[in-house]
């Protein structure tokens, strides 16, 4: 679109020092005593255990930059989240009506880092309700169906919308779920949690416009954001990237580096780790395990089962 090719043509890099600052204030707002009230969501299940385990499917690389009139490498988180942001705020797709979906369909590659003989890839394709209370896809030959564990926009997108009015939201939902689940937070959502939660609202929520920018503006806030340039998601294409490390995994967000749009995930398991199912199974993810996802579409459609 040519407004995000326009978006920030002449503005400076953005410095160290006032990436830093954006990040203190954010982090401050976010962290300010609530005065956001605890939202109504669906039911989150085993969203504490499994982010955890997600997390590993979602590897780092080098690459390059397309040379394109005007645009540069972004400098930090901060003019990440904004740029981001700012696209978001510009999109011209129209509003779905209330009974419609959200079809997504999505290229999952998962291996063993440095070898690529073992890649395995699927394809994943999912419907969910834009109000955010049911999910559908095809499992042999038949339309399933559950409660959706992604949070109703309509309360996050109730006003004000700010950055950390957002995330405050999204951590009430989650220590909630946890007071009522395996209580094993604390009373403290982890960075590594909160990342994925964002990323999962981002890939497979509609979201208006107002809450998909506030939280690319929060994302920078997390810590131990960082940015990282010319990451490659299952399809072949290479963007930027939200990025964090933790204990268990390198993870990162991917955007298109010129329209700033959702592209997919990127993700290298740093230590082994076994989950325990409901039914007493075991599955163990070794260091090394690699996963990346793509977006390939996105779409509103009238009813589950729709793919135009």
């Amino acid at each position: 679109m040519s407004v995000i090719k326009e978006f920030r043509r002449s503005t400076p890099a953005m410095t160290d020092e006032a990436a830093a600052e954006a990040r203190a204030r954010l982090m401050s707002e976010i962290h300010e005593p609530a005065t956001v009230q605890k939202p109504r969501v669906a039911k989150l299940g085993r969203r504490i255990v499994v982010a955890a385990a997600l997390a590993l499917v979602v590897g780092g690389s080098v690459v390059v930059f397309r040379d394109q009139p005007g645009m540069a490498p972004v400098a930090g988180v901060a003019e990440l989240g904004e740029r981001a942001a700012q696209a978001a705020e510009n999109d011209p797709t129209p509003a779905p009506g209330p009974g419609q979906w959200l079809y997504t369909k999505e290229l999952q590659l998962t291996g063993v880092e440095g070898d690529p003989d073992r890649d395995q890839r699927d394809t994943w394709e999912r419907w969910t309700s834009v109000d955010g209370k049911r999910s559908a896809w095809y499992q042999g030959g038949k339309l399933m169906f559950q409660g959706s564990a992604a949070f109703d926009p309509t309360e996050l997108g109730k006003p004000p919308v700010t950055p950390g009015g957002v995330i405050a939201r999204i951590e009430a939902a989650i220590l909630d779920e946890d007071r009522r689940g395996p209580q094993e937070l604390k009373g403290h959502v982890p960075p590594e949690l909160l990342f994925m939660e964002v990323n999962q609202l981002v890939s497979q929520q509609w979201l208006a416009p107002a809450v998909r920018s506030a939280l690319f503006r929060a994302l920078p806030a997390i810590q131990g954001m960082t940015v990282t340039q010319d990451v490659p998601v299952a399809d072949g294409r290479r963007g930027v990237a939200f990025s964090l490390t933790d204990a268990e995994a390198r993870s990162y967000l991917v955007l298109d580096p010129e329209t700033f749009r959702y592209l997919g995930t990127n993700s290298t398991r740093l230590k082994d780790r076994t989950y325990e199912g409901a039914d007493g199974s075991k599955e163990t993810f070794k260091a090394g395990t690699v996963g990346l996802t793509a977006q390939l579409e996105a779409k509103i459609v009238n009813r589950p089962g729709d793919r135009s």
